[in-house]
């Protein structure tokens, strides 16, 4: 067992402490009076309110508008259940979010406690995730990749400790975590499959075909429960957008995908990137252990994942968990082999790189927030206010937009607006007749450049995603957006980040087309 110097832990207590109080505080400084940072929580806020109003997974498409989601119901279910609650819709996916990271980090903490961590290095570590850019950014935002990573994290837990005890109410436990996960994010299945493979390593094979059979009948029952609770429109809505448009070409280029992404948390790589040295030599000397495989299985289900376009830094979470816990594993039963001194000096890294984010001037989540515009509330109300009685079926890239508006958006998802319109001409068709008939009132784009408004549309026509595709067309809305939107619409004003266009004609109650009417 290594035995750390009472300097080393002060380090390793100094570099987990000093970034959880920095995200800490880039919470306090963005919540109050802000939406959530990204358009997806928008999705996520939206599937909250439909099953507030009564609607459990909308049709891909209808009369209406359009639908389709990959997204699994157990975090927007619990969002629409507090909104039914007279809660807002904001503060409470916050307060769902905040729950979320406290139950991710005591799940890190009692992982590491039962791989037989020490307290004294066990309550630092739990906290060590909040040093990357990738977990600071789910703090502000409202989705379910959090609380997917937390029952992961849960079912692991009870998992190891069914290993030591055949406690029947353990496995109950264990199933049920990891079944929530799942319930959470279809993706979330790495933990499950970390338990059984641990469980046959140990020569425990009968406990864990008993937890995978209840975890497959679990789930199966899930499934057909939620495919009856949606009048069968959950399985549709899986089917027409589930693979995120994966083609055999993008998926080869998994590992660049995810390197070009990982390069914009630089914090992350550091951490995954110190794990895998533990992992690499600790697999040349044959020292197997839960914490080791859990971490290759991390990283083989991250990169697996990243075979779908549209992927990207939220999905991070399990393998930054699975590298805190092989960490610990190491900075405990390292045995100096091998050294312990590189985790220690990732600490006191990740601390000077925290502390540096709060000089004036320096880069960090803050200042590039501050530069692209901050989402608020009062913005939306402006917004609202300036397009008076135009404002009606805002087609928004943030569903959040009309939904606070007081509407139900009419394109639920846009980036599963483009899947759905790729493969059924009718959806493309539909979308373009609306369009060009101004049955939207506005459409609310997002631009977190920075840019004037004369500017603002060769930035549009500019934006890239991370695999180089052109965000609208390529990635949201259907390819030929923008040259649709510039035809029929105009620019009206900007409220950075959002993006204001009106119809260029208003279609009047006998079907006659109108220039639209501005306030000067």
């Amino acid at each position: 067992m290594n035995s750390l110097s009472q300097v080393q832990r002060r380090l390793i207590w100094i570099g987990c402490l000093v970034p959880f109080v920095s995200s800490l505080a880039l919470m306090l400084w963005y919540w109050p009076g802000s939406l959530p940072q990204d358009s997806t929580s928008g999705v996520w806020t939206a599937l909250a309110q439909d099953f507030a109003n009564g609607i459990f997974y909308r049709p891909t498409a209808d009369a209406y508008g359009f639908g389709g989601t990959r997204y699994m119901p157990l975090f927007f279910v619990l969002h629409g259940t507090l909104i039914r609650l007279s809660l807002d819709p904001i503060f409470a996916g916050l307060l769902l979010t905040v729950a979320s990271i406290v139950l991710f980090d005591l799940a890190l903490l009692c992982c590491l406690r039962v791989l037989g961590v020490r307290w004294s290095l066990a309550v630092p570590l739990s906290v060590l995730c909040h040093a990357a850019v990738s977990f600071q950014l789910l703090s502000l935002q409202v989705k379910g990749d959090v609380l997917a990573g937390a029952l992961n994290l849960w079912g692991i837990y009870f998992g190891l400790r069914y290993a030591r005890a055949r406690s029947p109410l353990v496995l109950g436990c264990c199933a049920l975590a990891l079944l929530g996960a799942f319930l959470t994010k279809f993706t979330a299945l790495v933990g499950a499959v970390a338990v059984c493979f641990w469980l046959v390593r140990r020569g425990e094979r009968r406990q864990a075909v008993t937890l995978a059979a209840v975890l497959a009948a679990l789930g199966a029952g899930a499934l057909a429960l939620i495919q009856w609770a949606s009048d069968g429109r959950a399985l549709t809505s899986f089917l027409a957008v589930a693979s995120g448009g994966a083609r055999p070409g993008y998926a080869l280029g998994a590992p660049l995908w995810f390197a070009l992404v990982a390069l914009q948390d630089p914090v992350f790589l550091i951490i995954v990137a110190v794990a895998g040295l533990y992992a690499a030599a600790l697999l040349r000397q044959d020292r197997m252990s839960f914490p080791v495989g859990y971490f290759l299985l991390a990283a083989a289900g991250t990169l697996a994942i990243f075979t779908s376009p549209g992927t990207d830094s939220n999905h991070f979470l399990d393998l930054l968990g699975a590298a805190v816990l092989l960490l610990g594993w190491q900075l405990t039963f390292g045995a100096g082999s091998p050294s312990p001194r590189l985790a220690v000096g990732l600490a006191a890294a990740l601390a000077g790189l925290a502390a540096l984010t709060w000089v004036p001037g320096m880069i960090s989540i803050k200042s590039l927030i501050e530069k692209g515009g901050r989402p608020e509330r009062w913005k939306v109300a402006a917004i609202v206010g300036a397009l008076g009685p135009q404002r009606h079926d805002l087609l928004s890239e943030n569903p959040i937009l009309p939904v606070l508006a007081g509407q139900r958006p009419r394109v639920l998802d846009p980036f599963n607006l483009r899947l759905l319109a790729r493969a059924r001409p009718d959806v493309a068709a539909d979308f373009t007749r609306r369009m060009n008939d101004a049955s939207f009132g506005a459409v609310v784009l997002v631009d977190f450049t920075g840019s004037d408004r004369a500017h603002i549309p060769a930035a549009l026509r500019a934006c890239t995603a991370s695999a180089g595709d052109r965000c609208y067309g390529g990635v949201v809305f259907p390819p030929g957006f923008l040259d649709l939107l510039e035809r029929e619409y105009v620019l009206r004003f900007v409220e950075p980040p959002f993006v204001v266009y009106e119809p260029r004609l208003h279609r009047q109650p006998d079907g006659r087309l109108q220039p639209v009417e501005r306030k000067p």
